[in-house]
């Protein structure tokens, strides 16, 4: 698997609940892309922030401001998380985006619809291609636009592969 793996078996082992989002998610799907950080639309319950805060220590998580500036995350104040929908942070692993409530909609939304592969040793949840897209599409910013083609494509290539006839039947 990928380098970036640490971060979601990290998330996984403390029982975050989590959906993998854009790049890297697409990339845990099969589709060619790069990424430089992992996304992700966590919880927001009081007992999941607890969980993200003990995950996010044992990976040394800092608020990453910018390149040469990262301040500790605070993660003995798991509250932190009620405070703000989005957190640039820098770990051991990796740099890591939290989202509650990205673009196209969060956990609660992400969830019914997201495939179920293992990280490691551990199950996580990547959001559907479609939800990826549909985020990225949302988001309209030029690093988007840049990989909407190959993501398009990798999307009409598992549908063909699911359906390869082309042909539905209603019986």
């Amino acid at each position: 698997m990928e380098p970036l793996d640490p971060i979601v078996e990290t998330l996984a082992a403390h029982a975050v609940n989590f959906v993998v989002i854009g790049n890297y998610g697409a990339q845990l799907l099969g589709a060619d892309v790069q990424t430089a950080d992992v996304d992700i639309a966590y919880q927001r319950t009081e007992e999941n922030h607890r969980r993200l805060a003990a995950a996010l220590g044992e990976m040394e998580a800092h608020i990453h401001r910018t390149e040469d500036f990262a301040i500790p995350l605070p993660t003995d104040e798991p509250g932190i998380f009620e405070e703000r929908d989005f957190w640039r942070l820098r770990t051991i692993h990796g740099d890591v985006d939290l989202m509650f409530a990205p673009r196209g909609g969060g956990y609660d939304h992400l969830q019914p619809n997201s495939v179920r592969i293992m990280a490691g040793r551990y199950p996580i949840l990547v959001a559907s291609i479609d939800d990826i897209i549909h985020s990225k599409e949302l988001a309209n910013r030029a690093k988007d636009h840049q990989s909407l083609p190959t993501l398009r494509q990798f999307r009409d290539q598992q549908r063909s592969r699911s359906d390869p006839s082309g042909l539905s039947f209603d019986l």
